[in-house]
């Protein structure tokens, strides 16, 4: 940089020490006065040159401007080389889109669009801009499938960790976008409706181009509001009490019903009676309150420095005033693998016959968990693999309302399991409901 700046000055000079007319030489001094290094980001630095060149004749004022634009990146912000890897590594932080979109920007089948090559970024600045700040609920459609997701609202970034994602979104995987700014979602953040967006109003307020229409847009879920059995295994990405907004909502056969956090990477709860997520167009359509409800009581809940005793209907209440109930930052995950104090980074999950298996990286180990209901439907089994095998404490959470036991390791009564390094390549955690649970 300071060597376009020298190059910049030196041009300058050479221009200044030929015989020009007073106002040209004037100028060209005016432009060598500037200390370029000391431009600040949101500098009008282009107005100000503009302004003195008024008077110049038209070759060397061309010229100028040749010049002017050549080092417009450095005069007026940010290179685009620069904005697209802060905007890299935000998307990929912790809890950030990655855990959602994930690194390729392909999404998760079902749950989660893409964000690569969509027809939802294509012209759609402004639409991508709202969503990020007020977040989607809803069945949408995106280039002709179907995804029963929601989006949270991007509560933790300001302005200008926004238009870096952003400007990283619209230019990654194939896009080919325009750079966001930090002005244009400020303005945004000011004038947009504090409600979180359903897709109606959402394309109502941000149509697509009509080539566009035919693949993209929403539809009425094929699901009744209240599923009451289950036949296969049910993934939804949404909005669940007392969890991160990268929360999983699954349905298992048999009836077992239970939150995964991908913000956290950890089993939140089960439940079994009352059935799955209750009201599900309406949660889709819920303007501001996207929390999930259900009627029943979670046999299983796993506690964190987080997330406590807190009711069901006070996590609730939470989500509705915030509307975020963000437990992402507890600090004591359950596996605990020595010398290891990185925190869990979420990888994705993939489907083995149907049933979820998520995928999980802590420090240089890689995780796995296969959630699926027992041989008998009475219980749930979450299946591990750690790669490479090495000794592991598994802290759970024993609850009067359901047993835990282990096919390998040793189980203390306090929940805490010990696994040895040669166990740890696989080993299931069965967790069951007592008779007189909810």
């Amino acid at each position: 940089m300071e060597h376009s700046v020298g190059g910049f000055r030196k041009t300058l000079t050479g221009i200044n020490q030929k015989n020009l007319p007073p106002t040209d030489s004037k100028n060209c001094e005016f432009l060598l006065s500037f200390d370029l290094n000391q431009l600040p980001y949101k500098s009008n630095a282009k107005d100000c040159i503009l302004h003195h060149f008024h008077s110049m004749p038209l070759i060397l004022c061309l010229f100028s401007v040749f010049l002017f634009f050549g080092f417009s990146s450095f005069l007026l912000g940010e290179s685009k080389e620069n904005i697209h890897l802060k905007g890299k590594a935000l998307y990929n932080g912790a809890g950030s889109c990655v855990a959602c979109h994930m690194p390729d920007g392909q999404g998760q089948p079902g749950s989660v669009p893409p964000l690569a090559n969509s027809d939802w970024i294509k012209g759609g600045t402004d639409r991508s801009i709202a969503i990020a700040l007020r977040g989607l609920a809803g069945p949408i459609r995106v280039n002709g499938k179907h995804y029963y997701s929601a989006m949270p609202p991007q509560l933790l970034f300001d302005n200008q960790k926004l238009a870096y994602i952003l400007s990283y979104v619209n230019q990654a995987w194939g896009n080919q976008e325009r750079v966001v700014t930090e002005r244009e979602v400020a303005e945004a953040r000011e004038r947009l409706p504090q409600a979180v967006y359903t897709p109606q109003a959402l394309l109502k307020k941000f149509p697509f181009d009509k080539k566009l229409n035919r693949k993209n847009g929403t539809f009425t879920p094929t699901y009744d509001d209240l599923i009451t059995e289950i036949i296969q295994p049910i993934i939804y990405r949404t909005f669940m009490p007392g969890a991160s907004p990268a929360a999983f909502a699954v349905a298992l056969p048999g009836n077992h019903y239970f939150c995964w956090d991908a913000g956290e990477c950890r089993l939140r709860y089960i439940w079994t009676k009352g059935g799955f997520i209750r009201n599900n167009q309406v949660h889709w359509a819920s303007n501001g309150k996207p929390v999930a409800q259900f009627n029943g009581t979670p046999y299983y809940r796993a506690r964190t420095t987080k997330l406590l005793g807190q009711t069901f209907d006070q996590l609730s209440k939470t989500n509705n005033k915030q509307p975020i109930y963000d437990t992402s930052q507890a600090d004591n995950f359950p596996i605990t693998i020595k010398g290891i104090e990185d925190k869990p980074s979420y990888l994705g999950y993939r489907l083995i016959n149907q049933y979820p298996q998520f995928r999980y990286s802590l420090g240089k180990y890689l995780i796995t968990e296969l959630i699926r209901t027992n041989k008998d439907s009475s219980g749930v089994q979450r299946t591990f693999s750690l790669s490479p095998p090495t000794p592991i404490k598994f802290t759970l959470t024993p609850t009067e309302e359901s047993s835990i036991s282990c096919d390998q390791g040793k189980m203390n009564p306090d929940g805490t399991l010990l696994i040895k390094a040669e166990d740890s390549a696989r080993f299931s955690i069965f967790i069951n409901p007592k008779k007189e649970s909810n």
